[in-house]
């Protein structure tokens, strides 16, 4: 029984949930599987790796997170507070060739099909969309405009965490079973790297503008500027 359940579907849809929740104004915390969220962010974006940690070889039981070695100093108010415009301003500054763009090789979809699928990954009543055409260069393919997303039935995103909540239409669930009508036909939609991992499609920048936050922070400066930039050696978030 316990076979037959998508535990990785259902540990990504808490987890986008719990971020989702987390960038609400009165959050004080997040909750989710944050180890699956740090290594993420270890591999794709070396330059947001703390030093001290040091990548190592699995063995064959062991799970990815141990592809990390390191030790977590002490904490302060303080710190934490440098440490949080270290990094935003990291962010700010991340140029195309500081992220590892196809870590999982070119074509990652040919050995996991799954990677393609396109509909709702549920977590007993959560429900979050999944949409691959985001995240095309991670496929080895060039990023296009994705496509629009579903919309859900009910959204309830207050400043508060209390009241979160989304729903959609019930049809979406029949969608993980039934993989080939829906995944993302990536030789129709986009067409494989063929120079730079980060390649994009000429009106892309302008559609990600116009629907994300280019900047965290209104000034950014380059993070060499930040005099406290050297504490991201003696730190592990």
């Amino acid at each position: 029984m316990l076979g037959e359940y998508a535990w990785g579907a259902g540990a990504l849809a808490y987890l986008y949930r719990q971020l989702g929740i987390a960038s609400r104004a009165e959050a004080k915390g997040v909750a989710g599987c944050l180890t699956l969220l740090q290594c993420w962010i270890y591999d794709h974006f070396p330059t947001l790796r703390p030093s001290r940690l040091e990548p190592r070889e699995l063995e064959r039981v062991q799970a990815g997170a141990f592809r990390w070695r390191g030790t977590a100093p002490w904490s302060s108010k303080k710190r934490d507070a440098q440490m949080l415009t270290y990094y935003r301003q990291a962010i700010d500054s991340l140029t195309p060739q500081s992220v590892s763009w196809t870590l999982y090789g070119h074509s990652p979809h040919l050995t996991v099909r799954r990677t393609l699928y396109q509909g709702l990954l549920r977590f007993a009543e959560i429900a979050e969309y999944y949409d691959p055409t985001r995240c095309l260069r991670q496929l080895g393919y060039v990023q296009g405009v994705p496509y629009p997303p579903e919309r859900p039935l009910v959204v309830r995103r207050p400043a508060s965490t209390l009241g979160y909540s989304l729903s959609y239409q019930s049809v979406y669930d029949s969608y993980w079973n039934n993989l080939g009508a829906h995944s993302v036909h990536l030789d129709l939609f986009s067409t494989p790297i063929r120079r730079r991992p980060w390649e994009f499609v000429e009106d892309y920048m302008a559609w990600y503008i116009r629907h994300s936050h280019p900047h965290i922070l209104s000034d950014s400066r380059p993070v060499d500027d930040i005099s406290d930039a050297d504490t991201v050696s003696t730190i592990i978030f």
